[in-house]
């Protein structure tokens, strides 16, 4: 059909987005049902930029101007931006939002949708024959169908979800609702309320209630998040209140929510973060346990879900701080938006702007253990990736961290971390591992779990290595540290001679972050499967990448250890690597 002139300039702000509406009159990203889709600012921000230009390259430069005007940030707050429109969208293959290489993004929107009134005022006209055209049931996107990834090996299914905010409407909140959240109130603070349940029989409701009390602890266990005690949240049980209410009430920044279902021999359990001050959502995630294995995956299933709360605070938190005028910025605001930073991207470029703000946070107040754990560990990854110069100097800020570390909380995480930071980077293997073992035993998190399996490898004992680096990469499976995790399970593969599984875990790793400067263990192991024609070419891509690796140095600090098994070991992967023209 025709669309008359004034039809035809309401459609063409109104763009079609995989099933969304990007509406620029009202600056909204919206649902099929016409209702918020819960972007939050900065990325809707972001693609209001995009729409204004659809089907135009917009470099990078002019977004971060025109989003960020009075705020410094880093290339990083752009790149997450991007990853939430995508991940709204469900965009996995990048043909809304699309990247055009040394340049910028270009947002490429279906037809422009046509209000209802348009269309029928619309002048009927003669289809346009191609051969080409497709079938409109084919062009449909269908957003709701997400690919699960499953977790054999626990018996868990875990897969994103998109919530709609089917219950709120602008038009009709209350006053009261539409003002700030109080400054004091924590950036990093939640509530998590009692789940819904559905289909439950016998004690199906005891259960969820045990869940949510075991989530809700391993969750007031991380250091920094506050959260609200179990027995006050459970006053909430069946009340049908408005998270934003809820927020004001209880202060907090962050609502959770989330219905347990239970359908024939699965539990479904479906989970949301709302942000307390919109009332928009910020994370969602869905889960199937086996009903018959519940008992047997419940504490991995804690931690794993407490490790993606924690990182969905966090982020949430450094995207706050970022709006925040500089008078208004705490210490431990600067904390957040540094670990928001490491959350997204381990980059160069990321972990320098984030031990800039741990040092700004240390100015502030001298007695924070969140900035001097965060200052240990800058300063140890600065070193170990190269990407800081002078190594003295940032040892000597690990030395003065850990010693601060050592005075304000001895037995704190942060201490412990800074200490097997300083014997690392020392080359003490033995002090890394009696270290990194009591940090794995007092905290139950996929960190802990990476770095004693890290120390176990240090230490000759590949075999017992795999087992938590396996755990590590589980519980925490979209982990900003989970390239630094698979390198360390190729190393253990390889040091064992089993060098298919080395391939794919450091293939694997390269393509989670290919920033990290590890040594192209794959390269090694298809050499030692006889492809050296491939390892070649893997070795070639990776010195383009890395020009200044040094085959010497940088593997000595990342694959040391004294023992006959990592000496041998490291031996035979250098060697494989000189085969194929590594110098």
């Amino acid at each position: 059909m025709l669309i008359t002139p004034s039809a035809w300039n309401e459609a063409a702000n109104r763009l079609n987005l995989s099933g969304f509406v990007l509406d620029l009159n009202r600056g909204e990203l919206l649902t099929h049902q016409d209702q918020l889709a819960g972007l939050r600012k900065q990325a809707l921000d972001v693609l209001l930029v995009l729409g204004a230009r659809a089907g135009q390259v917009v470099t990078k430069d002019e977004l971060m101007s025109r989003v960020w005007p009075d705020v410094v940030v880093g290339e990083g707050s752009l790149v997450q931006a991007i990853a939430d429109i995508r991940r709204v969208l469900g965009d996995t293959g990048h043909r809304v939002i699309r990247n055009v290489a040394r340049r910028g993004y270009m947002l490429v929107p279906e037809d422009p949708v046509v209000p209802p009134a348009a269309a029928a005022d619309a002048i009927p006209a003669q289809p346009l024959a191609s051969e080409n055209a497709a079938p409109v049931a084919q062009r449909t996107r269908h957003r709701w169908l997400v690919p699960a990834a499953i977790l054999s090996t626990v018996g868990i299914v875990g897969a994103s979800v998109m919530f709609s905010r089917s219950d709120l409407r602008v038009e009709n909140t209350p006053a009261a609702l539409k003002t700030p959240l109080a400054r004091d109130i924590p950036l990093a603070s939640l509530v998590m309320l009692p789940f819904a349940v559905e289909g439950a029989s016998g004690d199906g409701a005891w259960s969820a209630d045990a869940l949510l009390i075991d989530l809700t602890n391993e969750v007031a266990r991380i250091p920094g998040i506050r959260v609200v005690a179990n027995a006050t949240a459970s006053t909430y049980k069946g009340m049908a209140v408005d998270p934003r209410q809820l927020a004001r009430e209880l202060r907090v920044r962050y609502v959770v929510r989330g219905s347990l279902r239970h359908q024939s021999d699965v539990i479904l359990l479906s989970l949301e973060m709302i942000d307390g001050e919109t009332g928009l959502q910020r994370w969602g995630e869905q889960y199937v346990v086996e009903r018959a294995r519940i008992n047997e995956v419940r504490d991995e299933f804690v931690v794993k879900v407490g490790r993606l709360l924690h990182i969905e605070v966090i982020m949430a938190a450094g995207d706050r701080v970022a709006t925040l005028p500089p008078d208004e910025v705490s210490a431990d605001d600067l904390n957040m938006q540094g670990f928001s930073l490491l959350h997204r991207s381990y980059s160069s470029q990321n972990l320098h702007e984030a031990r800039a703000l741990f040092e700004r946070a240390i100015v502030k107040n001298p007695n924070s253990i969140r900035a001097w754990g965060g200052v240990s560990i800058a300063n140890y990854l600065g070193v170990s990736y190269g990407w800081l110069p002078d190594r003295s100097a940032a040892m000597r800020r690990l030395d003065l961290a850990s010693d601060n570390l050592e005075r304000l909380d001895p037995n704190g995480y942060f201490a412990y971390q800074a200490k097997i930071c300083q014997a690392l980077l020392r080359k003490d293997w033995p002090a890394a591992l009696r270290v990194s073992e009591v940090l794995a035993a007092r905290h139950h998190n996929p960190v802990s779990y990476a770095v004693y399996g890290h120390t176990l490898a240090l230490n000759g004992r590949p075999a017992e290595a795999v087992a938590p680096l396996e755990l590590a990469l589980r519980l925490s499976p979209r982990d900003a540290l989970r390239a630094e995790w698979q390198y360390r399970l190729a190393l253990a593969h390889f040091m064992l001679n089993q060098y298919e599984q080395a391939r794919d875990w450091s293939q694997t790793a390269q393509i989670s972050n290919p920033n990290l400067a590890w040594p192209p263990i794959h390269a090694a192991a298809l050499v030692r499967l006889g492809n050296k024609a491939e390892g070649k070419r893997v070795l070639d891509d990776f010195l383009l990448r890395h020009p200044k690796y040094e085959i010497n140095d940088d593997i000595g600090q990342q694959l040391g250890g004294t023992g006959p098994h990592v000496v041998e070991s490291r031996e035979r992967l250098v060697a494989s690597l000189r085969e194929i023209g590594m110098r």
